[in-house]
Formats: structure tokens, sequence, C-alpha cells
């Protein structure tokens, strides 16, 4: 199993337009790995799309992706849906046009997620029905394609509230890997299988590299309340005992820069004496 990190950023790309911190401004100047664009990710050989930030089609682009099959939306929030109009030239017939529409993919989504990202905005909801074949699916739902078994989960974004967010779980010969791209505060980590890799959400750092505070206890109480911070993130790979965990979600307002993050993975994983990553735009993963 292949796995490509298309983009490893989060709600806000790096660099971020109008932002002039060091962080930013070695981004513009060096790209990729720096830079960052919004969270997807894609899994060769059954062509799995995970997400649809705005840059999705730059990021296709950039790594080669010349078919996709199946496009699965981990949840509704923008940053992660916005990008969905990218079906358009995924299914788009070749010339000469009969019609408009070609082969188009598969797009998986929860039926929360269908609810408030396709069917509440009339925009993507005309996409999705023009240019996708969409397959809803409950909790533990699970479908096989070219020999890979993809598994449902969901879970709330707040405790106690309802499922609305999806994560997928893969296994083949090879081994097993959980994509759970963001949110994943209230995932039931008891009931995953051993996992080679784990690609997940980092959480939110409270302070820079430097030690410059990034958030105040108050935003911690109270806007922060139902985000993961990344020492919980970091608690719940040390319970899971992955093979191998890839950090992802990795927003602009953290104030870390590619090579910050590969200090700390070498760190960590020496101090943890876990396998731990941190992802950048085109990174490559096998399990």
């Amino acid at each position: 199993m292949d796995i490509t990190i298309l983009g490893s950023g989060g709600n806000a790309p790096t660099p971020m337009p109008t932002c002039d911190c060091r962080v930013c401004v070695e981004a513009r100047e060096k790209g990729v790995p720096y830079a960052r664009r919004g969270n997807s990710t894609f899994v060769h050989g059954i062509d799995l799309l995970v997400d649809t930030p705005e840059l999705v089609w730059h990021s296709l682009d950039c790594e080669g992706i010349d078919s996709v099959e199946y496009v699965f939306l981990s949840h509704f929030h923008a940053d992660h849906t916005l990008g969905l109009r990218t079906l358009q030239a995924l299914g788009m017939e070749e010339p000469p046009l009969t019609d408009f529409v070609g082969d188009v993919p598969t797009l998986l989504m929860s039926p929360v997620t269908y609810e408030r990202a396709i069917e509440a905005n009339t925009v993507l909801k005309h996409v999705v029905e023009t240019w996708a074949d969409l397959e809803l699916l409950e909790d533990g739902d699970s479908l096989t394609a070219e020999g890979v078994t993809l598994t449902h989960l969901t879970a709330p974004i707040q405790e106690g509230g309802e499922n609305t967010i999806s994560a997928l779980l893969l296994e083949d010969e090879h081994g097993t890997a959980l994509l759970s791209p963001d949110e994943n505060r209230h995932l039931d980590l008891d009931s995953l299988p051993a996992l080679d890799l784990w690609v997940k959400e980092a959480g939110y750092f409270t302070e820079t590299p430097a030690g410059d505070r990034l958030v105040t206890p108050v935003a911690e109480r109270d806007a922060l309340a139902p985000e993961l911070s990344f020492e919980e993130s970091l608690a719940q790979v040390r319970a899971v005992e992955p093979g191998r965990t890839v950090f992802t979600e990795l927003e602009e307002l953290y104030r870390r820069s590619h090579d910050d993050y590969r200090a700390l993975a070498r760190t960590l994983t020496e101090r943890e004496g876990l396998d731990i990553a941190f992802a950048h735009d085109g990174m490559m993963l096998s399990v």
C-alpha cells in the first residue's frame, strides 16, 4: 500500500497571504517542503483521494496523479471540502465531447457530512450530483477495492455529541493504515486493530519552538476547548503504539518550519521509542 501526502497543512496554508512571520517568509522563498497546501492524502493502487481542500487541484498536478477512482471526505469543515469542484476535472469527458460528463469517481462520506457540507451548499450539491457517484457510509461500513478493504469509522467532535468526524481504516495483505486527518480527540482508540501506519492530526501547539506563547489560557479554555492539543495527540500515539505515526494538519498558526518539525520528530522518536514523523507535501509512505 503506497500513500502520498498531497497536502500537509491545516485550515490556513503556509505561507499564508499577508503574513510576514519567519515561517511564511521561508516558505515563500523555498517552496515545498517548507510550503504546505491544505490537508489531503492519496492512496495509490485504489486511486483514493482523501479530502478536497481549496488547493487540491494543484496538489494532484504537483504529484502527477493521473487517475482518481474514489474521493473520501473525512468531515464537513470548509478546509476539507471546498476544493470539491475538482470532481469536475476528474469526471470530464475527453474530447471530442458528446457530453461534459464522462467517467466520474465514487464520492464517499457519512450522511452527516453530506447533510452539512453538500446538501446545505447549493454549489457543492450541484457539483456532487453532476460529477460523482455518491455513496454514503455509516459507521463500520466497508468496501473492498483492488485488494484493499476500507472501513469507515466515525467519532464526535465534542464528547457525547453526534458522530460528525470520519476516519478510514485501510487493510491489505501488506498491513494496516489508519487515515484520521483531523478532529481526532474522541476517536475510539480501543476499537482499533494493530496499526502499521497512522496518519493523524497533530493537534495544536501552545508555544513556538522558542517558547513564545501562541494561545492564551483563555483560548484553551474557551475557543480551543473542543480541539486536540499536540500533547493529547501524542498521548493517543502512546496508547495505540502504531508501527509508524505521521502527524499532519500542520497549521500555519503553529509557527514551526519544516526544519523545526524534523528536529522535533528526532527528539520524540529518541525519547518515546516510537517511529514518529511530521508530514510534508509530497511525502511518500509505504505499508
